[in-house]
């Protein structure tokens, strides 16, 4: 009875932990956590300190951002079977997101105008706009615009501003770990793509998520050689994305051991797998220590 009582009292335990997980997703909260430990990580990889003000700026941004997204694609007259799990919540707890964002977005403002530096008002305006220009093409013409490819650019150039902004010398070697980290978060989304997705194409596209995996990992370790000894920065930036890319392509074949083990795809591990995706982009935490001695 004791025995059947700790088993009980661990999953409820361990049902909790991943409730924790899928609300950061549903809540939108998992893109600017990310977005804010990179950059917190870019500039400390050029021995700068990133303003507070900035990472506040970009995590709030980032939130409305992701929010807007969720909330146009869970528009009335979206197909029902293009939706997901956070676009369901999105739509289902609309009025709170849109109360929530009002408030965000003051203070976004307010932050912006107050506290932020010319120089990162310029650069943030400017990702800005090339976001604007996505949601033109994604949301009011429909065009079927690379949409993976331009989150991950827009991304990792909004993740890198902050450190951009206050640096006063930029090593080539910290512009290739930003190319790689654009280049991780294209592959986050187009895995994710594929695993949502049931495509005729499937196994052209698993291959394809495969080849992308190991292609990142062996340039992250190429640039993480390369600057072993001589910028420590660049190292831990390229030893991260190499982390992320080896850890999306266990994911990768999870989702194909359960899908041929269900014989199609499961919900629930679906949306297991999309949080766990997100999660494999917080390797920068491996580093914390190291970075704040």
């Amino acid at each position: 009875m004791a025995v059947l009582s700790q088993a009980v009292a661990q999953q409820q335990r361990r049902s909790w932990s991943s409730g924790i997980f899928v609300f950061w997703h549903l809540l939108s909260l998992d893109a600017p956590t990310v977005a804010v430990l990179w950059a917190w990580a870019f500039a400390c990889a050029v021995r700068v300190r990133a303003a507070p003000a900035a990472l506040a700026v970009l995590g709030l941004g980032t939130w409305l951002i992701y929010v807007a997204d969720r909330l146009l694609d869970s528009r009335a007259n979206a197909p029902r079977d293009a939706l997901r799990e956070r676009h369901r919540f999105h739509a289902q707890h609309r009025r709170a997101f849109l109360l929530t964002s009002g408030f965000a977005g003051a203070a976004l403002l307010w932050l912006i105008v107050r506290d932020l530096a010319p120089a990162a008002r310029r650069e943030n305006a400017v990702i800005f706009g090339v976001f604007l220009v996505y949601f033109v093409f994604v949301h009011l013409i429909g065009s079927r615009f690379p949409r993976s490819l331009a989150v991950g650019l827009v991304f990792a150039a909004a993740c890198a501003v902050p450190a951009w902004s206050r640096a006063t010398a930029i090593p080539i070697t910290w512009i290739l770990s930003v190319a790689l980290f654009a280049a991780l978060c294209w592959l986050n989304c187009a895995a994710i793509h594929v695993w949502e997705r049931a495509d005729p194409q499937g196994r052209a596209r698993h291959i394809l998520v495969i080849a992308a995996c190991l292609a990142l990992a062996a340039a992250a370790l190429a640039v993480a050689c390369g600057t072993a000894l001589r910028d420590p920065g660049a190292l831990r930036l390229a030893v991260s994305v190499l982390a992320s890319a080896l850890l999306l392509l266990a994911l990768h074949f999870d989702h194909r051991r359960i899908t041929s083990r269900d014989g199609g795809r499961a919900a629930g591990a679906t949306l297991s797998l999309r949080v766990l995706a997100d999660a494999s982009l917080l390797t920068p935490l491996l580093f914390l220590v190291p970075w704040r001695l």
